[in-house]
């Protein structure tokens, strides 16, 4: 452990001193901010000290370094996990006012995708918080079993080349801030590193944000914390995934260096919708049906394109795919086929419940 994590707010001048910075509209250092997490998530820190750092951190606006250091915190208070070299994670941040209402869960989905046109995805994800269905409340949904340990999540990554890290498994210690966060009811700094704070340390990421400031922002956080191949996304409509109502913002990340791209996926033959009504899910049984219809070929339209769309730039970033075009090929193969369908059928007879 580094000395910024291993440090405890004492060292800085106390929980005064930080916010006294943060009123003043002055950032915090790298070191500050990682201490002020780890004492956090060791349960050294009051419910008001916990609301007063990341309410003024985001009205200060929180910055590269001080999320790069809370990230460090986060990633080491975190229980162990191993996956595989050139894992992936597809993954949203969340606060798109689309989600509030009728949320697709489209990078879980693109999950199994990517993961049936040959790349091995540890989703990291979490139940529902702002929108109407998290992953974990969906793939309850789909009949899996959701609160895995690090065994049988690895066991499943091994043979199936797909699974879930439930963030409230591997990451215990946060306990100690969701009261604070869900008392608040807004987007906090904590929303953000979810994503960034993978405990099996994925180095390729597929992350949606519902706006493009923040966008770069999580990209120039990858970019310093040793990510080798990642998209950071923002889509047409405030969507945090790629989207086919309009061109998509994509930061790509390579070892350290961070690229502004822009697509329009009618230019790859995605047809746009209508409306965005046409890319509505809603609850998670909604989900779980809307998503048995896609893999079994019974949805063709604006639903099973955003997925595969997601699904495809999981496999950009995984190295399987030489770019989204090519990446859609292989993803809507991979539905077309019944391999999407034969991977979730796989992780349920791997980590099925009993429904009956």
């Amino acid at each position: 452990m580094n000395d910024s994590i291993a440090l405890s707010v004492a060292a800085h001048g106390g929980w005064p001193a930080l916010y006294s910075k943060l009123a003043a509209g002055t950032d915090l250092t790298g070191q500050e901010a990682a201490a002020a997490t780890s004492d956090i998530l060791a349960g050294r820190a009051t419910q008001a000290q916990i609301a007063g750092l990341i309410l003024g951190m985001k009205v200060k606006g929180e910055t590269v370094e001080e999320m790069a250091g809370m990230a460090g915190s986060m990633m080491a208070a975190a229980a162990p996990l191993s996956v595989p070299n050139g894992a992936i994670d597809i993954v949203g941040t969340g606060g798109s006012a689309h989600r509030r209402k009728h949320a697709l869960n489209v990078s879980t989905m693109a999950s199994f995708v990517a993961a049936a046109a040959g790349a091995v995805v540890c989703k990291h994800g979490n139940y529902r918080a702002s929108s109407t269905s998290g992953s974990s409340d969906f793939l309850s949904s789909l009949g899996l079993e959701v609160m895995l340990p690090a065994d049988r999540l690895e066991r499943c990554l091994e043979e199936v080349g797909l699974g879930f890290a439930q963030a409230r498994l591997f990451h215990p210690a946060m306990r100690h801030a969701g009261p604070v966060r869900a008392e608040l009811g807004v987007p906090t700094v904590f929303n953000l590193l979810g994503p960034i704070a993978h405990p099996g340390r994925v180095k390729r990421q597929v992350i949606g944000t519902a706006n493009e400031a923040l966008a770069r922002q999580l990209a120039e956080v990858l970019a310093a914390t040793g990510t080798e191949k990642s998209w950071v996304i923002t889509g047409a409509g405030g969507l945090d995934e790629i989207s086919t109502t309009g061109p998509s913002v994509i930061f790509e990340v390579i070892t350290g260096e961070v690229e502004r791209l822009e697509i329009d996926t009618k230019e790859i033959g995605v047809a746009a919708p209508t409306s965005m009504d046409a890319l509505a899910g809603g609850n998670a049984e909604e989900n779980a049906d809307i998503f048995h219809r896609i893999v079994s070929g019974e949805e063709l339209g604006p639903k099973a394109d955003i997925v595969a769309l997601n699904a495809a730039a999981g496999l950009v970033v995984a190295g399987l795919a030489d770019d989204l075009a090519h990446g859609l090929q292989q993803a809507r193969s991979a539905i077309e086929d019944g391999r999407a369908k034969g991977k979730l059928e796989a992780l349920v007879g791997l980590i099925g419940v009993d429904q009956t």
